[in-house]
């Protein structure tokens, strides 16, 4: 009888045990949020969404299947004929115009791409930025962009973006300096696909 009862609750342990190791693991994967920051001159921002407009991977030769794009921001971005809709809560948005390496067109690569500009040297074969956007203290209004405090990567002396991926989720850090302005950032999240008619 004593045998019985111990073999029993062996079983009921193994059980209960297996059950919670799976309620955990449901508990952990279900977790995923999309945060970031933007921090120009000291001063901090707050980036909640992300979006990519992906390669072209056609055949027409008029579009370059190196570039890329991505969006950073704290509110909806949607694509409707091929213009931008921004939501008019967007008080700051980045947007990166990417380039991967000669050697992967069609593919965002999960790299560190420098900023291409003629205050840089950067060989055109390899992963780059460039005509990049960083912008704050946004004004939008019916879905347009109106205005805010720009800087342009055209005008960095140095600067990079960094992206890496893992089960959906990206991780891009960023930074750009010139003399006086100093700008770095992070974003960790989902990037929702705006997706372009070529």
């Amino acid at each position: 009888m004593n045998k019985q009862n111990l073999l029993f609750t062996f079983l009921i342990s193994i059980t209960l045990f297996s059950s919670c190791s799976k309620n955990d693991d449901n508990i952990t994967s279900d977790i995923s949020t999309n945060s970031g920051k933007l921090i120009v001159n000291g001063v901090e921002k707050t980036l909640t969404k992300g979006f990519i407009i992906p390669n072209y991977n056609g055949t027409d030769v008029n579009y370059n299947k190196r570039r890329f794009y991505f969006i950073l921001t704290n509110d909806e971005v949607t694509l409707q004929n091929n213009n931008y809709i921004y939501s008019n809560n967007i008080t700051q948005l980045i947007d990166f115009n990417m380039y991967c390496s000669s050697l992967n067109p069609g593919s965002v690569q999960y790299t560190t791409y420098n900023v291409k500009n003629s205050h840089t040297n950067v060989d055109y074969s390899d992963p780059f930025i460039d005509h990049s956007g960083i912008n704050t203290n946004v004004v939008i209004q019916n879905g347009a962009f109106v205005s805010g405090n720009s800087l342009s990567s055209d005008d960095m002396t140095s600067g990079q973006t960094s992206i890496s991926y893992n089960n959906g989720i990206y991780t891009i850090n960023f930074s750009f300096s010139k003399a006086q302005n100093n700008i770095t950032g992070t974003y960790t999240g989902t990037l929702k696909i705006l997706n372009y008619q070529y």
